[in-house]
């Protein structure tokens, strides 16, 4: 999709600065990252769903309208972060004007804490049942790419998961942001995170803060920590991340195959 030369211009403006002031964060404790994340990918819809007609909008152009957005903190001291669901905006298009009309999103991340010593907590709600999941970066296996593309300015490379890992998944990391973390537990790649997208969603990177406010980010992080124990110490809802993992690999897949109405094969990465 081709940006307007005006907006292409502010986005790259805007991360060239991003990246001049990574280097320059000697009073800058903080990286605050914010992404937009939608519940769309090239496996979720089929030609049915790219439909649409001059009195109402494809499915896929209802459920594009669906922006969550999330901010991820780094705490560039030791290197743990938090990543956190601040809000949900929807652009309904026309014909789906009713707001009684609502989509059944399958997987939504309410937030994802990692420690200094790689060990990530997560709070998931997958097909309205709620996980508290407890694993490590390095849950998901990477199989990094010599694939190129410049996204918003940055020069990304390709990493996809490995044969017999988590399906369906594709992420573009940049070097130039010299940290690795990104949305979620997409982390243990090379550089910064600045695009994924697996079976149930699309995220994107789309500005980047620096904050010396160390304070409010331990209180977040704390307050998360502190709800995730309560529900481990329950066991009602506490699970292991590399099973649910596999839980999340095999609906994608069971999913993907009714819906396509053909077997789930793994994209050879270039």
């Amino acid at each position: 999709m081709l940006l307007p030369r005006g907006y292409a211009l502010a986005i790259l403006f805007l991360f060239s600065n991003a990246i001049t002031g990574w280097g320059q964060l000697e009073n800058k404790q903080i990286v605050k990252l914010t992404y937009t994340s939608s519940p769309i990918s090239q496996y979720t819809m089929t030609e049915s769903d790219m439909s649409s007609t001059p009195t109402k909008a494809s499915i896929y152009e209802f459920m594009k309208g669906i922006t969550d957005y999330y901010s991820l903190y780094i705490n560039l001291e030791d290197r743990s972060s938090v990543y956190v669901l601040d809000s949900t905006v929807q652009v309904r298009p026309i014909g789906w004007e009713n707001p009684k009309t609502r989509a059944a999103l399958a997987d939504t991340v309410l937030f994802t804490l990692k420690t200094p010593k790689n060990i990530t907590f997560k709070h998931e709600w997958i097909m309205n049942q709620t996980f508290y999941t407890e694993g490590k970066v390095g849950d998901i296996g990477w199989e990094l790419t010599n694939e190129e593309k410049t996204i918003d300015g940055l020069k990304c490379l390709k990493a996809v998961t490995e044969e017999n890992g988590y399906p369906m998944l594709t992420v573009w990391y940049t070097k130039e942001l010299p940290v690795s973390n990104g949305p979620s537990i997409y982390q243990g790649l090379p550089g910064l995170v600045v695009r994924a997208e697996d079976y149930f969603r699309t995220i994107q990177l789309l500005k980047i803060a620096y904050t010396d406010d160390v304070e409010g980010y331990r209180e977040l992080y704390e307050s998360k920590y502190e709800v995730f124990n309560k529900e481990k110490e329950r066991k009602k809802h506490y699970e292991i991340e590399p099973i649910l993992l596999i839980k999340k690999g095999d609906l994608a897949k069971g999913n993907y195959e009714y819906f396509h109405k053909k077997p789930y094969k793994r994209a050879r990465p270039e």
